[in-house]
């Protein structure tokens, strides 16, 4: 039982394998760390309370970027609630 719920022989198993073209897929070892969302967890809450770490990709997203996808979502729910095409200024604007 997982949250009330049946589950699978399956479930909480992680496996990631790579399927290159005109190559046999393989396996790819997975780190396994403790804690909630296999470490996921531990690490948000690190890169949202600790120290910033370093981002020499430039991947950390910013407070522009959760808005953005916040105006997205809206204009995304307003579309499917009419069932016409919304403009993220659209949803800005009211």
């Amino acid at each position: 039982m997982l949250h009330g719920v049946d589950t699978t022989s399956t479930e909480g198993v992680r496996r990631l394998s790579l399927h290159p073209c005109w190559e046999p897929p393989r396996e790819i070892p997975l780190q396994s760390l403790e804690g909630g969302h296999g470490g996921g967890d531990v690490r948000m809450l690190q890169a949202i309370l600790g120290p910033p770490a370093p981002d020499p990709f430039r991947r950390r997203a910013t407070e522009l970027d959760g808005a953005r996808s916040l105006v997205t979502g809206l204009a995304a729910n307003r579309s499917l609630a009419t069932g016409m095409p919304v403009r993220a200024t659209e949803v800005l604007s009211t």
